[in-house]
């Protein structure tokens, strides 16, 4: 697909990555064709090796930067703030972008009131179950077409449905940041709470009156785990973000709470996976999600502490 060398010029593309030095390869090989376009990559190294993450950026063409304080949203802030592009679009070091990945993820971004596109997220392979199974929790959460999603306060009290599209996939403008605030530290990878971060973002720019875009044609492809305990931490991870969020917006927004309590009532519970797939029968692991929903504050107020 093609798209305008100016969008391309305006973009930086974020990598985060931490100890996977042969991921990071072919994801900064899949990024070529962009880069060559005007994109900038920039390349974050949130663990130990910083020598090794900067030979293999610099061979790529890409900027290496270093954060050595652990966390996923830390790591994408470090990586935001020395970039002077007006768009910035993220994907992690074990993930590689389909041809059209950046073209259709940027395309939305021609309506200046575009805020944020997320894309979506297809397994590497589907030969294991539990690869398969990552795959169709993944795409249960994704519309078949592009979809516009803009908060009405009087239709949809608290858009926190709609913010769980946010994943490692996303391009945000870079005045939304300056706008409705940077990644929040205390969700994502390397945090008491484990996930959440890009939930969290979208959720402030839609409470914040922005818009977001989700185009589902702008994938990248990402290498799952393949063990079982690996779903079963995903399940209490996304249990603990989705109740620390809630617990974020209850303490900090009076205005809110009451959407918040009738948005928790009927969806505090795992969501199936979609209906005619290879694995149907299975679930979001219950009892590992159950329990990090009840983590979830507790891990909010102590990372309040913190």
């Amino acid at each position: 697909m093609e798209i305008s060398g100016e969008l391309l010029k305006q973009t930086s593309i974020i990598v985060c990555t931490v100890d996977r030095i042969t991921d990071l390869e072919a994801c900064l090989k899949s990024l070529q064709p962009f880069r060559g376009g005007g994109a900038e990559i920039i390349v974050v190294n949130n663990g130990p090796h910083l020598a090794a993450v900067q030979e293999v950026a610099e061979r790529h063409g890409a900027k290496a930067i270093n954060e050595p304080r652990r966390g996923i949203s830390l790591a994408r802030n470090a990586g935001v703030y020395p970039s002077t592009r007006a768009l910035t679009a993220f994907l992690d070091d074990d993930s590689v972008a389909d041809p059209n990945w950046l073209p259709l993820l940027l395309a939305p971004f021609r309506d200046s009131q575009v805020h944020a596109v997320a894309g979506s997220v297809s397994a590497q392979t589907l030969a294991d179950p539990v690869s398969q199974a990552f795959d169709d929790l993944h795409r249960a959460q994704f519309p078949e077409s592009p979809v516009t999603l803009e908060w009405n306060a009087e239709k949809n009290s608290f858009p926190m449905r709609m913010a769980l599209v946010g994943n490692a996939n996303m391009a945000i403008r870079r005045e939304a940041f300056e706008r409705f605030g940077y990644f929040d530290s205390r969700f994502g990878r390397g945090t008491r709470i484990g996930s959440g971060e890009e939930p969290d973002m979208l959720l402030r720019i839609l409470l914040g009156g922005g818009k977001v875009i989700v185009e589902p044609g702008a994938r990248i492809v990402h290498r799952h785990s393949t063990e079982w305990r690996a779903l079963r931490r995903w399940a209490f991870t996304s249990g603990c973000a989705h109740t620390a969020m809630l617990t974020k917006y209850f303490l900090q927004e009076r205005s809110l709470r009451g959407g918040i309590l009738r948005y928790a009532a009927p969806r505090l519970r795992p969501q199936p996976a979609p209906r005619g797939s290879s694995t149907s029968k299975l679930r979001v692991p219950r009892f590992p999600f159950l329990l990090g929903s009840l983590y979830g504050p507790i891990a909010f107020l102590l990372s309040e502490k913190s």
